[in-house]
């Protein structure tokens, strides 16, 4: 389960003399970035002094703080210890490394667990992202929601922290679910015997995990939506999950945003949050003098993508939006705009035997969890009135609208970040005006030098992005090639790169060239040039050369001419 690595062969150990003040920040970058390491360990005259995290760094990013600290007072253990390894990793979900320093204060090596890669991809994600927006990632995406919106607002917070230590503190006390000693672990951890205690039923993990499987979604410019799905634990509809006792026809709606306990991961359809809060204000409501209400379920794993469906979804006035989020998101000028924040640390902490009803975090919980946190969300609905028709209701709010009909997750412009790192894009003066192109250049004719020329009495200097697709006659490096070679006497007004995997893409090249139509794609690919390379790079001219002279090429043109413009960049053909 553990694989312990001795000091020597550690490649994250820095001595304080090669971690100079003033480029700490740039070096710990490139090591959580490129060597995806876990941790930075800063040792002086032989003795470890502290320590650089991955989340110090977008800390230091992301608060902008006017340097980056090493931190002196980390935790650690003083002995290769699985047991003591064991309490450690229970306390700290996304730390993958647990340092072992002995008596005098000398690192001996660290234990490391398996890296779950989706946590490590969104502290990647959000660590590229916070270097440039100088701003965490999320918090600032939950403002830009909360100053857009419609809905009215009511969010929850869950402090880890104290729920895991709550864990360990019951593990160390000898509070145990069964001897697991000579059981098969089966799936996430548990035995089939735990299984069945943390559903409440009897032979069902095996079906559950098996439906989990199929749980599959799809991205539409950049919007995740749930394929939709019919079995004995999820039924999916409409891009959605499906909420137990929903009316027909309801006065207003309260929808659910959150991540995996939102959308109910290890539950059946009737045992999510939602169902449960629908179960009750059914009650609630007994007779009709009180206003219907649905309950939807737009829950979905990963942050990224729920908060895709946020900024998409069209949403009215008389919507309440219920969303689940982490503390150091909120600020107090998203909680003043908010009707309610709540903190359900004590709700966790209050649930008998929490450790049987948890796998390995508060967000991973089964039907009990969701039953005592959709009666904790009535009480507080209940207690400030947040379910009065007239609360904060006016007149024109009954009409729905999305804030857009896009979404650039973190992941996607981490990566589009990455690239631009990769060939000095974001390094580029502001100054001057700058045009770019896309091109199959497949091979670079006369043509495509007579339009250069042309792009050049306008603009004073060209991006000229080559597509990657490999199905063409001639290989990327080829034309890559042919290309500079082309344009070497105008110098360094024109730069040739690959497009990337974000920019002209392989499915719009081989939409183009084979004339199969993907216009969300294309619409997609307009978006991300637009606030992407329009933001980071100055963009301000998008220039069209027709090189197929189809029908899918000429729609692809027409989307950037409809597109860009909105983005503040003008688009002229050649």
């Amino acid at each position: 389960m553990y694989q312990f690595v001795p000091r020597q062969e550690m490649r994250s150990v820095l001595d304080i003399a090669d971690f100079p003040e003033n480029s700490r920040a740039e070096i710990a970058y490139r090591y959580f970035v490129y060597d995806s390491e876990e941790a930075m360990y800063i040792e002086e005259n032989g003795v470890l002094i502290g320590m650089v995290s991955i989340g110090d760094l977008e800390r230091y990013y992301g608060n902008r703080k006017d340097r980056l600290e090493i931190n002196r007072l980390f935790s650690r253990i003083g002995e290769k210890d699985e047991a003591k390894a064991v309490v450690f990793f229970g306390k700290f979900k996304t730390f993958f490394e647990c340092p072992i320093v002995n008596s005098q204060g000398q690192l001996e090596g660290v234990m490391k667990r398996a890296i779950r890669y989706d946590i490590r991809q969104d502290q990647i994600a959000s660590l590229v992202v916070s270097r440039y927006l100088k701003e965490q990632w999320h918090r600032k995406e939950l403002s830009r929601f909360v100053a857009n919106t419609k809905v009215q607002l009511v969010l929850y917070y869950t402090e880890e922290a104290p729920v895991m230590r709550a864990l360990a503190d019951r593990k160390r006390s000898g509070v145990t679910d069964g001897d697991r000693e000579g059981e098969e672990i089966y799936w996430k951890g548990l035995s089939e015997k735990q299984w069945d205690a943390f559903l409440g039923e009897p032979g069902i993990a095996g079906n559950l995990k098996r439906e989990f499987g199929n749980f599959h979604t799809q991205l539409i410019k950049g919007v995740s939506e749930i394929i939709d799905m019919k079995g004995e634990f999820y039924n999916c509809v409409g891009g959605s999950r499906i909420t137990h006792g929903n009316p027909q026809k309801s006065d207003r709606r309260v929808i659910f945003y959150g991540a995996c306990s939102t959308v109910g991961a290890y539950c059946r359809d009737g045992e999510t949050i939602e169902s449960y809060f629908q179960n009750i204000l059914n009650i609630w409501r007994g007779s009709q003098t009180k206003p219907q209400i649905q309950v939807i379920n737009r829950g979905l794993f990963n942050v990224t993508n729920f908060f895709s469906r946020m900024m998409t979804d069209k949403l009215s006035g008389r919507d309440i939006a219920v969303v689940f989020v982490e503390k150091r998101w909120l600020t107090e000028e998203i909680s003043r705009r908010c009707l309610y924040v709540g903190n359900l640390t004590d709700t966790y902490l209050e649930i008998e035997n929490l450790k049987n009803n948890l796998l390995d975090s508060p967000d991973h919980c089964n039907y009990r969890v969701n039953r005592c946190l959709a009666e904790r969300i009535y009480r507080d609905f209940e207690g400030h009135h947040l379910l009065d028709m007239s609360l904060n209701v006016s007149g024109g709010l009954d009409e729905a609208g999305q804030i857009q009909d896009y979404y650039i997750g973190s992941e996607v412009m981490s990566e589009v970040l990455r690239y631009m790192e990769q060939y000095d894009l974001l390094k580029e003066e502001a100054a001057g005006i700058k045009g770019a192109m896309t091109l199959f250049a497949d091979p670079f004719t006369e043509r495509h030098r007579r339009a250069v020329e042309t792009v050049l009495q306008k603009a004073d200097r060209l991006y000229v992005f080559l597509s990657e697709d490999s199905n063409l006659k001639f290989s990327l490096e080829e034309r890559l090639l042919a290309a500079k070679e082309a344009v070497r006497d105008l110098g360094d007004r024109v730069v040739i790169i690959p497009a990337g995997k974000y920019l002209f893409t392989k499915k719009i090249s081989r939409g183009i060239r084979k004339q199969r139509f993907c216009d969300a794609d294309m619409e997609y690919d307009c978006d991300i040039f637009g606030e992407l390379f329009g933001g980071f790079m100055g963009i301000r001219y998008r220039f069209l050369v027709s090189e197929f002279h189809n029908s899918v090429e000429q729609k692809y043109m027409d989307i950037c001419i409809n597109i860009l413009p909105q983005f503040g960049i003008t688009v002229e053909e050649l």
